[in-house]
């Protein structure tokens, strides 16, 4: 059985994201290149440009972690549950699994030849991947363990949890991921 809506409003607004952006009235972002098909979701967005000091925060019980959005806290919350106790997505092509569906949708680049994706590339050295994430989590090996905070070593923590990273970055120790 579909998921049915509670509201007509709910229904319409999920109408949208199957219409493309030049058949309806998008929201922009004032301050990057993000557009919305629904007014509440630029209002999200808008949330990312603010420091958390200057909004209302999530806080999740289990571990420090902060959401600006109670949305965001939810989603973490898999996080600290066992693989066992949620529906999992699994590749398949490798033995991958992901607690969420949109980590199984970015994962399945890695099975994707390096000439038909976009890669992302280090300005500091030769690596190259094909996920975002991982230039990102990269990048910390140029840096001093003291530049570094609590909160992005949490972060890592947290996304080898998440999407099956089996390398973090912690303490003063740097990793080099593959």
């Amino acid at each position: 059985m579909l998921p049915r809506a509670k509201r007509k409003s709910h229904l319409t607004g999920h109408m949208l994201i199957h219409k493309d952006a030049s058949e309806i009235t998008t929201y922009d972002c004032s301050f990057c290149s993000y557009k919305a098909k629904r007014k509440s979701d630029l209002t999200g967005h808008m949330l990312t440009h603010k420091n958390i000091s200057e909004v209302t925060t999530y806080q999740c019980a289990i571990c420090p972690y902060k959401a600006k959005q109670k949305v965001c806290l939810i989603r973490h919350l898999l996080v600290h549950k066992d693989v066992s106790e949620v529906t999992t997505y699994d590749c398949n092509l490798c033995s991958y699994k992901a607690k969420r569906k949109s980590n199984l949708i970015k994962h399945m680049v890695v099975h994707k030849d390096i000439s038909e994706v976009t890669t992302f590339n280090c300005k500091l050295c030769p690596y190259k991947t094909k996920l975002k994430h991982k230039l990102t989590r990269h990048l910390l090996v140029h840096k001093d363990a003291s530049e570094v905070t609590t909160s992005v070593r949490i972060l890592f923590l947290q996304d080898e949890k998440e999407g099956g990273f089996t390398q973090t970055y912690a303490g003063s120790q740097k990793i080099h991921p593959s």
